[in-house]
């Protein structure tokens, strides 16, 4: 056995870089928690991941089930031995709307040409093809996994994208099902790079969501403005939801408590705590206490946004640098940086997730108080007419609008400022 001397840390913990084949392994073991945790862990699947000729398509499908999971679907298993018809291979609910969706799993397997460091490019063509001629009870939900290698390094937009994206709008205009136009659904096209890097510690995951003949839905939304982005993910919540978990799974939690792995039981490292009161400047120069109610990180920029309400119950929001050993705490364990554990992305990659930020403090503020934070506005006449949500959203809009306009003017490699649908 290959041994190597590894970095004891002082409680005692060696520890090193995470390489892909153990990504792969600690992935594949939480899915199946996930699975197991949600609904059952299906013996078929499991004969599956012990058979060599289905193990990737398994582990596609475990993953698949975990991302659901973590959505807030509740599973159910259709029962594939029925020959009588043609089944897709789950059926997954929200457990808070109530939505539900027939689910399809399809990976490119390492047999195919265009899998690995293929030079072809990447087509999903007949797996979408296959997928939509199962039979469905349900709106469709379609996953495919393209299980290439080299797609590009972390944060990269991969060039496969564009293409894919092109090959479903062909699709749309092609397909025929017995005769008929193909139905529409909502297509997951993923790439796992952990599974080509067994033995690197550099890998990613990407994944593309979009809709097939569902043309308002995320990578298609032709939103002019924060507040249409949110009227389009309205109507398809469960999938925003569903690229949220996709976004989470990429890693594996390594704690569940308000401790942050690199921090020793007497850091003295600052640290912001949701809940928590500190001393907020005023324009006079005053101080005033105040309790943190939401924060989010922005990694290209180093800070973390907090959201700060006074004593009279109004909000303001504040930004704070980072330091080195803050950011190294934040990249191994964003869900329970603020002291409390909080599904998070690792960055405000997208409108979206700005608007998200404030939502989550202010979705319930009620309608009362938004007039009054609103009242020294333009257009306030004109926004007081509207109910609670309405004005919620809007208010929460204008203040994301700025947010990300400052995140676009410092990352100007953003090509499409309100593009959405990239997981």
């Amino acid at each position: 056995m290959l041994q190597q001397t590894l970095p004891k840390g002082p409680d005692g913990i060696y520890s090193a870089e995470m390489t892909g084949a153990v990504r792969a392994y600690l992935g594949l073991a939480y899915d199946l928690f996930l699975s197991a945790h949600n609904a059952e862990l299906p013996e078929l699947l499991l004969t599956r991941l012990r058979n060599a000729q289905t193990f990737e398509g398994a582990v596609y499908e475990a993953r698949v089930i975990g991302s659901l999971a973590r959505a807030g679907f509740h599973i159910e298993l259709e029962d594939e031995t029925d020959s009588n018809r043609s089944h897709c291979e789950l059926a997954a609910t929200h457990k808070d709307t109530g939505r539900k969706f027939s689910v399809e799993a399809k990976t490119v397997t390492s047999l195919s040409s265009r899998s690995g460091a293929s030079a072809e490019p990447p087509r999903i063509r007949n797996q979408l093809y296959k997928a939509l001629c199962k039979q469905a009870d349900h709106e469709r939900m379609i996953f495919i996994e393209l299980n290439r290698a080299g797609t590009g390094a972390p944060g990269e937009m991969p060039d496969w994208m564009q293409h894919i994206d092109a090959e479903i709008e062909q699709a749309e205009k092609d397909f025929t099902i017995e005769g008929r136009p193909a139905p529409p659904a909502y297509v997951m096209v993923t790439n796992l790079g952990a599974i080509h890097a067994l033995d690197g510690t550099v890998f990613t995951d990407v994944g593309l969501a979009c809709g097939f003949k569902i043309p308002d839905f995320a990578s298609r939304t032709p939103a002019r403005s924060i507040l249409e982005l949110v009227d389009a993910r309205d109507k398809h919540l469960e999938l925003h939801w569903l690229r949220k978990a996709l976004n989470r799974q990429q890693t594996v939690p390594s704690t569940f408590d308000d401790r942050l792995p690199d921090e020793p039981k007497d850091s003295s490292l600052p640290r912001l705590l949701i809940g928590s009161a500190y001393l907020i400047p005023l324009a006079d120069g005053r101080e005033v206490p105040a309790v943190l109610t939401d924060a989010v990180v922005l990694e290209p920029e180093r800070r973390a946004y907090g959201t700060y309400r006074y004593a009279d119950g109004t909000h303001v929001i504040c930004a704070n640098d980072l330091s080195d050993a803050e950011m190294a705490a934040y990249k191994r364990s964003p869900e329970t940086f603020f002291g409390i554990v909080k599904d998070v992305t690792r960055e405000i990659s997208e409108p979206l997730d700005a608007f998200d930020f404030f939502w989550e403090s202010h979705a319930d503020t009620p309608r009362e108080k938004l007039i009054e934070f609103t009242s020294n506005w333009p257009d306030a006449a004109a926004l007081h007419r509207l109910d609670q949500r309405r004005l919620a959203q809007v208010y929460c809009s204008r203040f994301a609008e700025h947010m990300w306009s400052r995140h676009a003017r410092e990352n100007p490699d953003l090509s499409n400022p309100y593009g959405t649908g990239k997981t």
